[in-house]
């Protein structure tokens, strides 16, 4: 009896080293989902069940863990995870929805232990790989708005001095003195140049005797003013 059970201990570790050093590859898109079929053992049928992530360095994360069976159908779902443990059929079905890019990496299905206590591995890992939707990047592009090419001003060259100095020079307006009237002689019109002299000595002689002959009168009316204030 003992013989047996240490020849099934052999054979069991000897499955887990050979799962460890295999991988299950998985390539999927996008907004898909994983379905991965782990064989169990009646053995475990009592035992939880949980769903890693495994990263170079780190300790075994786990995403999702199901409640103590009572050796019959146990589903649970967390987040995007959902774990169906069944015993009577001897497998843990793991379902992993709505993939994401940053979802790419190593995962293994076990049979859990608390810590301290190493997990019982049930399957191979599996290594996930999660590539971009070409239709959403297609999108992503055309709603990309396009880069402008960087436009340089050149600042505008205000005129120099001379310039407008220059300018101004051209822009001068010249104004022409009029000609003066002319006065305009009916034809066959005789002109009597001695009419012309007699009309302007006249002209001069008349306003000096008008002006002498005031002055007389002014002082004609203040002499005669004088005399009668002295009661001459």
């Amino acid at each position: 009896m003992m013989l047996w059970g240490l020849l099934w201990t052999l054979f069991f570790s000897g499955l887990q080293a050979a799962a460890q050093s295999k991988e299950e590859k998985y390539v999927l898109q996008e907004g898909e989902t994983l379905t991965v079929d782990c064989p169990s053992n009646m053995k475990y049928a009592y035992n939880r069940k949980a769903w890693q992530r495994l990263r170079n360095g780190e300790e075994p994360q786990t995403l999702a863990v199901t409640e103590r069976s009572q050796g019959t159908l146990n589903q649970i779902q967390v987040g995007r995870y959902l774990l169906r443990d069944d015993p009577p059929e001897s497998m843990f079905q793991v379902r992993m929805i709505n993939l994401q890019v940053e979802d790419s990496g190593l995962y293994r299905c076990v049979v859990y232990f608390p810590p301290p206590k190493e997990p019982v591995l049930l399957f191979h890992p599996v290594r996930l790989v999660v590539t971009a939707d070409p239709s959403t990047k297609r999108t992503s592009d055309k709603n990309s708005t396009p880069k402008l090419a960087p436009t340089t001003i050149r600042p505008t060259t205000l005129p120099t001095t001379k310039t407008l100095r220059t300018f101004y020079t051209s822009s001068r307006t010249v104004v022409q003195s009029l000609p003066m009237p002319t006065a305009v002689i009916p034809p066959n019109t005789t002109v009597n140049h001695t009419d012309a002299i007699r009309l302007s000595v006249f002209s001069i002689v008349a306003p000096v005797a008008c002006g002498i002959l005031i002055k007389s009168l002014v002082f004609t009316v203040l002499f005669v003013v004088t005399q009668r204030s002295f009661g001459l």
